[in-house]
């Protein structure tokens, strides 16, 4: 009985040791974790700072198949939620507190009776990309349960965060195939522009633009200068079936032009671009790829989309080695 009593008189003595120490441990805890992803922070700012694109690569959200989601507020920024419950992982809400485009955001993570976390994110444009930076920060208030489990906060959590950011990587970079098309992101540089601008109906367009190449071409011969890259069209508008376009050739320097025809500078920018090969009857696929990309990456049309002819069709047979550049400036 003695012996009981001192192992139980031990053990309360352990125990007001542990919850001692326990008020003497940091009420607060940090886990940060950096990834160097190759793709620009426009894209990566927007998967984070829209909820709905959580469950994509969130490291808490993807492995419970019976998750269910709800979501409130606008589809992104601050004010913006995404609430999930599920038998496994109970249930928890995402809310953007607020957004700094494209440098950062401060996150809510609610897990219910597991308490709320702030996330902090931060996005570092580099040469090769772009440094994503996760910061976890809770207050683990006066209770030293709690802060003895804060002392493994980092071993626990930190290798979530990383997978989240690895996802988030391959999410990304994902999104640069779209229906078999792979987009391109870059700044193209400034041209000068020997161009001719007019208008006709969508049928009347392939019968217009050879003439207008003719045209600028014989312009180019009979003085003396030489076409610095590939012919290009610029599709300004289309409405009631007629299209407002603009032939283009590149050249090294402004001249003067006669008139009809019209020597201008087109500005760098960035553009998001796909190749795509064969005859016209498909390159409607490819302009949807593009597309799909503006909308996955929440990214908008900066100006109007022009065509970029690499193959010249007389010295080709192959209608399937026709190459056609298609650019579409964004920001």
């Amino acid at each position: 009985m003695k012996t009981l009593r001192l192992i139980l008189v031990l053990f309360l003595c352990l125990v007001l040791v542990v919850l001692s120490v326990g008020f003497l441990l940091p009420g607060k805890v940090q886990v940060e974790r950096s990834l160097l992803i190759s793709a620009r922070p426009e894209g990566l700012f927007e998967q984070v700072n829209t909820p709905k694109h959580w469950k994509k690569w969130s490291p808490w959200l993807q492995s419970d198949t019976s998750v269910k989601y709800s979501y409130s507020g606008p589809e992104k920024g601050a004010g913006a939620a995404l609430t999930w419950q599920s038998k496994d992982t109970n249930k928890g809400k995402v809310l953007i507190i607020s957004d700094t485009p494209y440098d950062s955001l401060l996150v809510i993570l609610d897990f219910g009776d597991s308490g709320k976390t702030s996330c902090i994110f931060r996005f570092e444009e580099i040469d090769n990309g772009t440094t994503v930076t996760w910061r976890l920060e809770s207050n683990l208030g006066q209770n030293p349960v709690s802060r003895w489990i804060g002392l493994f906060t980092e071993r626990m959590v930190g290798p979530d965060m990383e997978s989240g950011l690895m996802n988030l990587d391959k999410l990304i970079n994902a999104n640069k195939l779209v229906d078999g098309f792979e987009i391109t992101d870059f700044e193209v540089p400034a041209k000068i522009l020997l161009t001719i601008r007019d208008t006709a109906q969508s049928e009347i367009v392939a019968k217009k633009l050879p003439l207008m190449y003719e045209k600028i071409s014989r312009f180019i011969k009979k003085a003396g200068l030489s076409p610095t890259g590939a012919p290009l069209t610029i599709y300004h508008s289309f409405t009631l079936n007629t299209y407002d376009f603009e032939t283009c050739i590149p050249i090294l320097s402004v001249v003067p032009t006669p008139e009809g025809i019209n020597c201008i500078e087109m500005h760098p920018q960035r553009v998001v671009m796909v190749k795509y090969f064969g005859t016209r009857s498909l390159i409607t696929n490819a302009y949807s790829a593009l597309q799909s990309y503006l909308n996955n990456n929440g990214l908008y049309t900066n100006g109007p989309s022009w065509e970029e002819y690499i193959t010249n069709p007389k010295l080709e047979a192959d209608t399937m080695a026709w190459q056609t550049n298609i650019y579409f400036p964004v920001k």
